[in-house]
């Protein structure tokens, strides 16, 4: 449980870092950079030195960045390129301030400045603008649009940089997101994917983040032989650098590894080298996490005594306490440790505590346990009065060896009675819950049953229209087109014989209508059924398709990723009227200078994303739109079992998320 909870508390602290390297050795990493201030070095240099130095002092001296900001952007006032630099920094510093939506004001100028640049480190910038704007969803409990953004704009941008080190700092960031959303074997793809490039990188201070991210994540999974090999390959690194501010994060691991494999003296002493070892902006929130892992493993080791001791460290902290959720806990564990130290009274009460504090969060998991203690305590009060009672039961012993036979007879027939009733009672109510549940089961299969029929037609039209449209296009392209080719080849050689261009101009004016109809045929034929799609397959098919519709004041930019060629070619059909489809309606309706389509494949999920700068809309206004265009694509999403997002507002352009599902 705590393990969960750390990693949502350190989620935001890993993507705000992660556009800055971890470094090792941190004061000979200062130094040197201080060192090229005092060197005879252009202002553009300076002025970079100074917004790494800001970076790196965010975290701890948020004045000092701020300084080192404002002298970076007066060194930097001459160049357009550091002044975006320059801008970048700060909203970075704004958003870790908590100024978000100044940030985000910055991060847009960013991007307006950059956009136009192809120079990588332009790439690069934008890449990192992207990670902090996503970073933004994730602190409002977005993880999903955290990992959109990633996946859609800061690994993209990343990747066109040719930036492995920023691509693996990025996956190590969904990973985590992942991590998040209790997606943990997904996390581990991501996790792999960085530690592999970074291996080949040989980037020791960002691998030792990411060896550390993983352990974590393997603990979640319970795979203990993985996450030892990643603590060995964590220490292997950590260990050559004394001076690091790593080596909590490593013990806080070794520790819950520890904690798994039920060793837990060693644990309770890795968990105090981390204490020992805490740094940084969050060190109070890590020492109480790691108290709580420390709790937990002197309690399961029975040494209730120390347990106390750590138990107190937490609830004397008015910091620690404020916390419903680890106010909840210490009540929990007090009730356990002073269970364990046979103090009954003291541990009923914080058993009730916790119980009128887990009510009013809505969580009831331990009312046994409230129950199981008020029968000790009530036991333990009855001992104090057995001296008293005893005299009082030896004079009412006789008579009630009068009364008890009488008793038992009579006890015994209401008993049998009051069974009789309990039985015909619950008998009753089961065969009529058992009525009502079939009855539920009834509608709910009628139900199942309508819905897969209305599936089954809709597919059979889809796929009977998609046969149809081929063999019109083939009977149009080879039959009647290759008719009117003949025909005009036939008058055109007839005409070079017989008739002169400059005396009979309408012949040769009906010539050209014949070329223009001929060429209209063939493009009604590739809308009906692209040739390139059968021919070259989804990717090239798509490209032509862009091709087609771009024109003067219009520019579509398509960036496909992972698109693999064994998709199903109905499917790929499918995809590729969709596609159509969307860029007809942007093409018709939206207005747009500029179109932005991602097309991806992650395994057996296939990712649209199209984004346009045009006029917009009110996506409720779709439902009085009386054209068929929504209506298909929606049809072949959901033929896909796909899931379709339409985004948009009156002058801010549009932008449409579908994910499809290939299985």
């Amino acid at each position: 449980m705590y393990l969960k909870y750390f990693v949502l508390v350190l989620a935001l602290w890993w993507s705000t870092t992660a556009r800055a390297q971890y470094y090792l050795y941190t004061p000979q990493y200062i130094d040197s950079l201080q060192q090229v201030l005092t060197q005879p070095v252009s202002d553009s240099v300076k002025a970079r030195v100074n917004f790494q130095l800001a970076t790196y002092w965010i975290s701890k001296d948020t004045l000092k960045a701020r300084g080192c900001i404002a002298r970076g952007r007066a060194l930097a006032a001459s160049s357009p390129f550091l002044t975006q630099v320059a801008n970048a920094t700060e909203a970075y510093y704004l958003f870790y301030t908590g100024a978000t939506e100044q940030s985000e004001a910055l991060y847009k100028k960013v991007e307006e400045g950059l956009s136009a640049s192809p120079v990588k480190e332009a790439l690069t910038i934008r890449s990192t603008a992207w990670s902090s704007r996503a970073v933004m969803r994730q602190k409002a409990d977005d993880d999903k649009g955290y990992i959109q953004l990633m996946l859609s704009k800061a690994i993209p941008l990343a990747e066109q940089a040719n930036d492995s080190a920023s691509l693996a700092t990025h996956y190590v960031g969904v990973g985590v997101a992942f991590m998040n959303l209790d997606q943990n074997e997904k996390a581990e793809t991501y996790f792999d994917r960085a530690i592999s490039i970074l291996l080949r990188l040989k980037s020791e201070s960002r691998l030792i983040a990411a060896y550390k991210r993983s352990g974590e994540n393997y603990i979640l999974l319970k795979k203990w032989d993985k996450a030892k090999e990643t603590l060995n390959a964590f220490k292997q690194i950590l260990f050559k650098y004394p001076e690091s501010d790593q080596y909590a994060g490593y013990y806080m691991i070794e520790g819950l590894y520890l904690k798994g494999q039920k060793q837990y003296r060693e644990a309770v002493q890795s968990f105090d080298r981390a204490i020992e070892k805490a740094s940084g902006p969050n060190k109070v929130y890590f020492i109480d996490e790691l108290n709580f892992y420390k709790l937990d493993c002197l309690i399961e080791a029975g040494e209730f005594q120390n347990a106390l001791t750590v138990l107190n460290i937490l609830s004397s902290d008015p910091r620690n306490m404020e916390m419903d959720q680890n106010r909840l806990e210490v009540y929990r564990k007090s009730a356990l440790v002073y269970s364990g130290l046979n103090h009954y009274p003291v541990a009923f009460r914080y058993q009730v505590l916790y119980s009128n504090l887990s009510d009013s969060l809505h969580e009831s998991r331990f009312r046994n346990d409230i129950n199981d203690m008020e029968a000790r305590y009530k036991t333990a009060e009855s001992e104090k009065q057995v001296a008293s009672l005893k005299a009082a039961n030896a004079q009412a012993a006789l008579q009630a060896s009068k009364n008890r036979l009488f008793n038992f007879l009579l006890g015994g027939a209401c008993l049998l009675l009051l069974a009789f009733a309990i039985f015909y009672y619950f008998y009753y109510k089961s065969h009529k819950k058992l009525l009502e549940q079939e009855a539920v089961n009834h509608r709910q299969q009628l139900k199942e049953l309508a819905q897969q029929q209305q599936l089954t037609i809709t597919r059979s039209i889809l796929e009977g229209e998609e046969r149809e449209r081929e063999r019109l296009a083939r009977d149009l392209h080879d039959g009647l087109g290759g008719l009117l080719s003949g025909v005009k080849i036939n008058f055109s050689s007839w005409a070079k014989h017989h008739l002169n261009p400059a005396t009979d101009p309408p012949f040769y004016k009906i010539l050209h209508q014949l070329d223009h109809s001929v060429e209209e045929l063939r493009r009604v034929a590739r809308n009906l059924m692209p040739q390139s799609l059968i021919e070259f397959g989804l990717e090239t098919a798509l490209k032509d398709l862009c091709g087609f519709y771009m024109k003067e004041g219009l520019k579509i930019d398509f960036q496909p990723i992972h698109i693999r060629s064994d998709i199903d070619r109905l499917k790929q059909v499918h995809i590729y009227r969709i596609i159509q489809e969307l860029l007809s309606n942007t093409v018709k309706h939206a207005k747009a200078s500029y179109v932005l389509l991602q097309c991806s494949q992650n395994a057996n999920r296939f990712f649209i994303t199209m984004e346009d700068d045009g006029t917009g809309f009110t996506p409720g206004s779709l439902a009085e739109k009386k054209g068929s265009g929504i209506h298909n694509i929606k049809n072949r999403v959901n033929y896909l079992n796909g899931q379709l997002d339409i985004r948009s507002e009156p002058g801010n352009g549009t932008v449409v998320s579908i994910e499809l599902n290939l299985v």
